[in-house]
């Protein structure tokens, strides 16, 4: 079948053909006749909040009959915390970031005239804003009230918000509460509130008994203290002590003890020391000195020096009641995070034969007197005396060598060659040089300020 047009003859088919192409060229011109004046089109605004801003770009752009949407944000903020906590919320939404800016892609379906206007719409009815202040500071333990937000749509009073926060009102620091209004599927605004927890309380030291007086020649022995802190809890280990107690020159002196918590917060409080004046009157008793197998004792106290040596073949190894009491301080010390290796121990009179000999070969005779004794006159041979923590100079120096000095004679021992008594022990300052005299002995020895020697009158 066909039909004549004019002289020109054509099929249905065909007819039927021309007359949907025809439609469509119609309907497309029609189509883009009106996406033309929104093809590319762009809407500039910002948001204001009360401790950050957003400038934003948004492009709009028709493709296949969809309104493919850009935004392009530009975050700035008064806090640096602020605007990390709101940079990590947007990037939640799919927002990317390229440079200093972020953005984020979606589409609609229909023409962009009509988006347009959806979208300043959404971005134009909203009304959300902090109640109370953008930025709190509470002190530790203080109550904190939640003052909330005001959010209004159309002028219409909404609760479609969500917060969140890390808050911990038990742990001093800096915690963002965020707010977050749902307006549409693509549009959410945000507010934060910064709150600062802080410490402005300051710690306590609680001092063992009153002030002190004590004997002109006999050492401070420290009565104790306590350091506590509201936030802290315990903090005597951070107590710095300043003692400017001379034992050796009558008069008052102050002991200061000092600790600043963990927020900066400083206390001190001074406890008071009388050295009183030296008696003249002179009460010694004569040493009772016993020889037994060539063995000195006075007052019941074995003793080695310069004047009284040991036998040679006297070889008791280490004492067992002295090792004892050296592993029991050195665990105490480790407790606290001091280190005090043993660095030598008992040696027999071979052993110290040797030794001697060598440092009068490096140093010569009257120089290695000073620092070592000769074979038999060695306390090394009595298995009583232990070098600890380093024999280096630079050993006197450290918390050991300190902690040492104030605390041997709580285990039993004495440091036997202390500072400036080279003319009365022979020997010069040996901090690391410990001998055990039994807790009873060691802590008379420690308390009258007195060499081995000068306690025991004897040369």
């Amino acid at each position: 079948m066909t039909i004549k047009l004019g002289k020109i003859r054509l099929k249905v088919f065909n007819c039927i053909i021309f007359l949907l192409v025809v439609i469509l060229i119609i309907y497309l011109a029609i189509t883009i006749f009106f996406m033309l004046p929104n093809f590319n089109s762009e809407y500039n605004y910002e948001i204001k909040k009360s401790n950050y801003n957003i400038k934003v770009k948004t492009k709009f752009k028709h493709a296949w009959f969809n309104c493919h949407v850009k935004e392009i944000y530009d975050v700035n903020a008064s806090d640096k915390s602020i605007k990390q906590k709101l940079l990590i919320d947007l990037k939640d939404e799919g927002f990317k970031s390229k440079g200093k800016y972020l953005y984020r892609k979606y589409t609609y379906s229909g023409l962009c005239r009509d988006d347009i206007n959806t979208y300043k719409k959404e971005h134009n009815s909203v009304i959300f804003n902090l109640n109370g202040k953008d930025n709190v500071t509470l002190n530790f333990k203080e109550e904190y009230n939640e003052p909330y937000v005001t959010l209004k749509i159309n002028g219409n009073s909404s609760k479609n918000i969500n917060v969140n926060s890390d808050f911990n009102e038990n742990k001093i620091g800096t915690y963002i509460v965020s707010y977050n209004a749902n307006i549409s599927k693509y549009y959410t605004e945000k507010l934060y509130r910064k709150v600062k927890i802080i410490d402005n309380e300051k710690p306590e030291i609680i001092l063992n008994g009153d002030d002190v007086e004590i004997e002109y020649g006999k050492n401070y022995i420290e009565p104790g203290y306590k350091a506590t802190d509201n936030y802290d809890g315990d903090i005597t280990k951070k107590v710095v002590i300043k003692n400017t107690v001379n034992n050796k020159k009558a008069g008052m002196y102050k002991v200061t003890y000092s600790v600043k918590d963990s927020s900066g917060n400083k206390f001190s409080i001074i406890r008071n020391v009388k050295v009183r004046e030296k008696s003249s009157e002179v009460n010694k008793e004569q040493p009772n000195i016993e020889v037994k197998d060539g063995i000195t004792y006075v007052n019941g106290i074995l003793i080695v020096n310069k004047t009284y040596g040991l036998p040679k073949d006297y070889d008791p190894k280490v004492n067992g009641k002295a090792l004892s009491a050296l592993k029991q301080m050195q665990a105490d010390a480790k407790a606290i995070s001091l280190n005090l290796p043993l660095v030598s121990g008992y040696r027999s009179y071979t052993t110290q034969e040797n030794l001697y000999n060598k440092y009068v070969k490096k140093d010569g005779e009257e120089v290695a007197n000073t620092y070592s004794a000769k074979p038999g006159y060695s306390e090394h041979q009595t298995g009583l005396a232990f070098d600890v923590g380093s024999v280096e100079r630079s050993f006197a120096k450290t918390d050991e060598a300190k902690w040492l000095e104030k605390n041997a004679y709580l285990y039993g021992f004495i440091i036997r060659y202390p500072k400036d008594k080279t003319n009365i022990t022979g020997y010069i300052y040996e901090p690391w040089h410990i001998r055990y005299l039994g807790k009873e002995n060691a802590k008379k020895v420690y308390e009258s300020g007195l060499t081995l020697e000068e306690y025991l009158g004897i040369q």
